[in-house]
């Protein structure tokens, strides 16, 4: 079977009437206020706060990790 590489489409425009009403119909108001809109307030603090005590712990233990190895060096000077 061989392929001619020089046919050339045929072009048809059309316009879609149905879409262009929809779009003009839905009027939307420009201050509402959604579900998803007021619970992502929450849930950026909870992951903030959250984020603050992993950090809070990562830091605690590697001030007792410091602290054990100062010990140890205290221990091995005597």
């Amino acid at each position: 079977m061989e392929f001619d590489e020089n046919k050339k489409l045929d072009v048809e425009i059309s316009t879609n009437e149905f879409v262009e009403n929809r779009v003009t119909e839905k009027r939307r108001r420009k201050h509402s206020i959604d579900f998803l809109d007021v619970a992502i307030v929450p849930v950026v603090l909870g992951v903030f706060v959250s984020l603050g005590f992993l950090f809070a712990n990562i830091f605690k233990a590697s001030a007792a990790v410091d602290a054990i190895k100062s010990v140890a060096n205290f221990l091995t000077n005597i």
